[in-house]
């Protein structure tokens, strides 16, 4: 298991946080650390999500993102192996 970090873009409208965070928790998978905010461009919000998981957790929690609507760019910007 690694902690990594996915950066997403998204679309600033109603429901869009639940749905991601649904997505999670449907799959067991455990949100470390959450933080949104504005970007630069006006409807544009930037969520960062902080878990551990193992390399197929990884491919599935990304694929899984991609697939919703108002998801607009999806990447893993940090990992972090656990230490022996």
């Amino acid at each position: 298991m690694s902690r990594f970090t996915v950066e997403m873009l998204l679309n600033n409208r109603f429901g869009v946080l639940n749905r991601i965070t649904g997505l999670y928790s449907k799959r067991c998978y455990n949100i470390e650390t959450i933080h949104a905010g504005p970007t630069e461009v006006p409807g544009v919000t930037r969520l960062v999500i902080e878990s551990t998981g193992d390399e197929y957790m990884k491919t599935q929690v990304i694929a899984q993102l991609e697939k919703l609507y108002d998801v607009r760019k999806v990447e893993i910007t940090k990992e972090e192996p656990d230490a022996p």
